[in-house]
């Protein structure tokens, strides 16, 4: 119940209860207490109505006030929550626009990866195709040969022993034609080392298709590299060829070859040896042929330092001849500023007077004779020392 209701009835219940008060009372005092309480009760009738009207405009006016103040707390809470959330409200914008430009940059970065994932499926491809093409070539042993010669080519010039320089390629033993050696490279002072190449490769690829029977591959493909090892040794370069040490140089142009025939046979290096043959890897030929290649440059600069000192000699000597043309004529113009003074002495004392005599009378045309200097010699003897 509202406090307006309340306080209406009670008012209601006391002029009720002293309407009925004075009805009692005007029994007992008179006759005419009936039509006063006909009175009474149209004045409550009226009342009543009146408080009915009153509690409606009560109730208008609580509304109306109500209202205004929501309205206003609203309008104060809406100007705080402005106030007090307006930097939350910014970061969040600047939150907003941050995560936009990600989300840009994320989906740029996708397709970019998109395609260099693409790019690097092709490639994959590519080189699959490649690959199965390099080992059906590499099955063939003429194939196998030129790649072979190819990559020492490319092993001798990473090292800078240049073709035209420190070694020669496919070099044939006089009257023996059998004995061709894939090149020959040439030392300081007149020696050269023999290379083979050596590519055995088809249990080795073999071992890399069936892998259920890897380990009889490998064992296959070891033998195999004896048995080049073994060949190369009858061969005996060495004695083919002169100021060639006791050994020839196997070279193995696939690594991994190499070495998975020395993981199965660790001893095959040292039985090479005593069969004068040295496998060599890509790896380890650059390291030979760059040590080669420094032998070189240390001849060279031998080489020039000797040029360098027959050139100074050569230029001493010149100097000195030089110099004995030169006292030569230093001696000459001494003879020649003595005989000099010779002649100035007699110019001085036999001419000289005349000619004063004839400028004297005017029979110089105006013009007199100048003097001549001596020359000093001690001064030319001072220069000389």
């Amino acid at each position: 119940m509202d406090y307006d209701t309340l306080g209406i009835g009670i008012l209601l219940g006391v002029m009720l209860g002293g309407i009925i008060a004075f009805a009692l009372f005007g029994r007992k005092t008179g006759g005419n207490a009936e039509l006063e309480i006909v009175r009474l009760q149209t004045q409550i009738e009226e009342q009543k109505k009146n408080a009915d009207a009153m509690q409606s405009r009560l109730h208008e006016t609580f509304a109306k006030i109500s209202q205004e103040a929501i309205d206003q707390n609203s309008k104060s809470f809406l100007h705080l929550a402005e106030t007090r959330f307006a930097p939350l409200k910014a970061e969040l914008d600047k939150t907003q626009k941050l995560t936009n430009e990600l989300e840009v940059k994320r989906i740029e970065a996708y397709a970019g990866l998109r395609e260099a994932t693409k790019n690097i499926i092709d490639i994959n491809k590519d080189l699959k195709h490649e690959t199965q093409n390099l080992e059906t070539a590499l099955r063939r042993p003429d194939h196998r040969g030129k790649w072979g010669e190819v990559g020492l080519r490319n092993v001798v010039e990473f090292a800078g022993m240049t073709e035209y320089c420190d070694f020669t390629e496919q070099t044939t033993t006089e009257g023996d034609t059998t004995l061709r050696p894939d090149m020959i490279v040439k030392l300081p002072g007149g020696g050269q080392i023999v290379v083979d190449s050596k590519l055995p490769l088809e249990h080795y690829l073999n071992a890399m298709e069936d892998k259920d029977n890897v380990g009889d591959h490998l064992e296959k493909h070891r033998k195999m590299v004896e048995v080049h090892v073994k060949a190369l040794s009858k061969k005996e370069y060495w004695n083919q060829f002169e100021h060639t040490p006791n050994f020839v140089v196997m070279f193995v142009n696939v690594e991994s070859a190499l070495v998975a025939a020395l993981e199965r046979d660790p001893d095959l290096h040292e039985r090479a040896m005593k069969n004068n043959v040295l496998i060599t890897s890509p790896a380890t030929l650059v390291a030979l042929l760059q040590a080669t290649a420094y032998g070189w440059r240390q001849e060279s600069i031998a080489k020039n330092a000797e040029e360098i000192a027959k050139s100074g000699q050569e230029l001493f000597d010149r100097l000195s001849v030089f110099r004995d043309h030169l006292e030569k004529v230093g001696l000459k113009i001494q003879q020649a500023a003595g005989a000099f003074n010779k002649a100035q002495g007699s110019f001085s004392t036999r001419l000289a007077p005349g000619a004063k005599t004839l400028s004297d009378l005017h029979a110089s045309g105006g013009k007199e004779l100048k003097e001549l200097e001596k020359i000093d010699q001690e001064l030319l003897v001072e220069s000389e020392e």
